[in-house]
């Protein structure tokens, strides 16, 4: 199969970023046409995880929103 084709190698903190952005993509709002994943949800996942430090949770939201823009340009 082409290089291109496969699966990246990802890292532990790409692995938990892509599920927890999988998991909160059930928290979009659908009613008219696709919305972008609430801050609320980041906000109660990312305390879930334990994102005390505020350092850690605006990593965490800056890539869940990357994510998310780049999937809802795609759809």
């Amino acid at each position: 199969m082409p290089d291109h084709l496969l699966a990246p190698d990802l890292d532990l903190v790409e692995v938990m970023l892509l599920d927890a952005f999988n998991e909160l993509g059930a928290d979009r709002a659908i009613g008219f046409g696709l919305g972008p994943i609430p801050f609320s949800s980041i906000d109660r996942y990312a305390t879930r995880l334990g994102y005390d430090d505020p350092d850690e949770f605006a990593f965490f939201k800056r890539a869940i929103r990357a994510m998310d823009a780049v999937f809802l340009a795609a759809v």
